[in-house]
């Protein structure tokens, strides 16, 4: 159930050049901003309610709380290992 943010779907934040075309880079950054973003709201939105005493009362949403910070944590560390490949191929790509 990882929401993966398409590349395509970022780019009303992208900057169009005067041919028309959006370059990588803006694409990348594009989407790592939204999901940046989104990983902030997130982890507010997972904390606030988890502080919420109405929650650990009720087993149902305790149980919606911890499917949520699963799939959060899941697409954290997934986001992290693509970012730690990437550095990785640049620093190779640099020093050949």
């Amino acid at each position: 159930m990882n929401n993966i943010t398409s590349i395509t779907s970022s780019m009303t934040q992208a900057v169009v050049g005067s041919d028309g075309l959006v370059s990588m880079s803006d694409r990348f950054n594009a989407a790592l901003a939204e999901g940046y973003l989104w990983a902030g709201r997130e982890r507010d939105d997972i904390l606030a309610t988890a502080n919420d005493p109405g929650v650990a009362a009720d087993p149902q949403r305790l149980f919606e709380l911890q499917q949520r910070q699963e799939a959060y944590t899941k697409q954290i560390a997934l986001s992290s290992a693509l970012v730690s490949h990437a550095t990785k191929g640049i620093e190779t790509l640099v020093k050949s």
